[in-house]
């Protein structure tokens, strides 16, 4: 059988009565979250190790220091929502992600761009990404800027 085509990673979720306002649309707040679990699922699928895992056995974390969101369309109680999570940038500390959530229909509702940066926990400061990542980074890097179209 053929190895299928590397793809960007692709979290789905489906949108809950507790994630909308009374006008029955997911709150806005709620789009950041979304796109976090994604890339939270996106560590665990890629690198290995979500952020609780991080922080617990490398001694550091890497929180977020830049979040830009659109909104383009609603989303729904019952609507399954694809967000597809690409690393768009590796810096020496830093993790540069575009996402896109889109309906099953293909309907694009959010997209956005994250960075996060590797973070010493005992003191704080930024730290280069830890050497078992490196492989991984590279590679998704890679990936997404052979599948992204410029921004």
């Amino acid at each position: 059988m053929a190895e299928s085509a590397p793809r960007l990673f692709v979290h789905r979720r489906v949108i809950t009565w507790s994630d909308s306002d009374p006008a029955g649309i997911a709150y806005t707040g709620q789009f950041p979250n979304f796109a976090l679990q994604a890339i939270d699922a996106w560590f665990i699928d890629r690198l290995g190790m979500d952020w609780f895992e991080q922080h617990e056995k490398l001694g550091g974390g890497t929180p977020f220091v830049h979040v830009s969101m659109d909104f383009r369309s609603p989303l729904r109680p019952r609507d399954e929502v694809d967000t597809t999570v690409a690393l768009a940038k590796a810096g020496r500390t830093s993790l540069e992600f575009r996402i896109s959530g889109r309906k099953a229909d293909g309907t694009l509702s959010y997209e956005g761009r994250f960075v996060c940066v590797f973070v010493e926990a005992a003191t704080g400061r930024p730290r280069p990404a830890p050497a078992q990542f490196t492989e991984a980074i590279a590679r998704e890097a890679a990936l997404a800027k052979s599948l992204l179209t410029p921004a």
